[in-house]
């Protein structure tokens, strides 16, 4: 499954990966994996204000992640 990254998200982990074994998982458990996996990225991932995506829509960490959903991270925007 693919999953994508903007952002400094995208800067630490790059703009798309490829996972297998995330059907079945909730949002917080594929967050908590790709931390472990990336630690340069570990402190946005964990950021409650980084939003999940699937098929578009922003989900909630308990969503349950189907087989081929696309999934994106978004990191929380600050600027002036």
């Amino acid at each position: 499954m693919k999953i994508r990254f903007h952002g400094r998200l995208a800067q630490a982990i790059g703009a798309e990966i490829d996972l297998d074994s995330v059907a079945g998982s909730c949002v917080r458990e594929l967050r908590r994996r790709l931390a472990a996996e990336h630690p340069a990225a570990a402190a946005t991932l964990e950021d409650r204000r980084a939003v999940a995506c699937v098929g578009g829509a922003i989900v909630r960490d308990d969503h349950v992640i189907a087989a081929g959903d696309a999934v994106e991270f978004l990191p929380p925007v600050s600027g002036g």
